[in-house]
């Protein structure tokens, strides 16, 4: 089972403060990581965020040894320290190496390939002929420290798509096996049998002044969901924001995950 969610590119359209906004979304990646989601989309519902939501969303997943290779200083990340960590398995702290140890790196020479991943010296990336960027890799040997390129065996963060395009075409382009949209006006959780998922699972959210469906209205659109539910029955506040949907709506799903 693979878990996507999918939140509006207006987002932060009430918060004005860079702090704030940075927290917010810092709070969605730290949910999403939470619960194992692979996927996080943006869709375009009307807002200006769309490229601040994808770099901090991106900035939060990567390593922090990382950070350094991929992200240059730039005004967008002044309040990058209120994001929570996430500590996911690919959120290595720095130890000895072991061989069989997967950590992500990035390549940091040419010629003769080394990837920084996050230890006291490079390592020594065989066939690695034309890598650029971050990969994944597995640790070979320690003296010298040599890794190849690998593919995880546990959670491993999320990928983000920033898609510009409006919500029914985003599920489309998802190619999803179920599609959930959440909504205070939808069926209550509680009382809706659901079925056993597999496959590609989508949860959608809206923004802070719209709901899902208001947002399809919006563009004219119109997208058949699998189920439309009120994951937060009986709340006790006039509005719930989308992190606080985001980490309550994976909450009530974890209990029912088989995978």
């Amino acid at each position: 089972m693979t878990w996507h969610i999918f939140i509006p590119d207006s987002l932060l359209e009430e918060s004005k403060d860079q702090k704030i906004r940075t927290y917010k979304i810092g709070q969605i990646a730290r949910a999403a990581s939470i619960f194992g989601v692979e996927h996080i989309w943006i869709y375009r519902a009307g807002g200006k965020d769309g490229k601040f939501i994808k770099l901090i969303l991106e900035y939060a997943e990567t390593p922090q040894y990382l950070r350094r290779h991929l992200f240059p200083l730039r005004d967008e990340l002044r309040y990058a320290g209120v994001i929570p960590p996430l500590r996911t398995p690919h959120h290595k702290l720095k130890s000895k190496p072991k061989v069989g140890e997967i950590r992500e790196g990035v390549i940091v020479k040419k010629g003769r390939m080394y990837a920084d991943i996050g230890l006291d010296e490079l390592a020594v990336v065989e066939d690695g002929k034309g890598l650029k960027g971050r990969h994944t890799f597995r640790i070979v040997s320690t003296k010298p420290l040599k890794v190849v390129l690998a593919q995880p065996e546990e959670y491993w963060g999320y990928k983000v798509h920033l898609t510009k395009k409006s919500l029914a075409k985003t599920l489309k382009k998802a190619r999803l096996d179920v599609a959930i949209a959440t909504s205070r006006k939808g069926e209550d959780v509680r009382r809706v049998k659901l079925p056993e998922f597999e496959g590609n699972i989508g949860f959608v959210f809206g923004s802070p002044r719209k709901g899902v469906l208001e947002i399809l209205r919006d563009f004219n659109e119109d997208y058949e969901f699998d189920l439309i539910l009120n994951t937060i029955p009986n709340q006790k506040t006039q509005t719930v924001r989308t992190e606080e949907a985001v980490l309550a709506t994976l909450a009530v799903f974890n209990f029912i995950r088989r995978d």
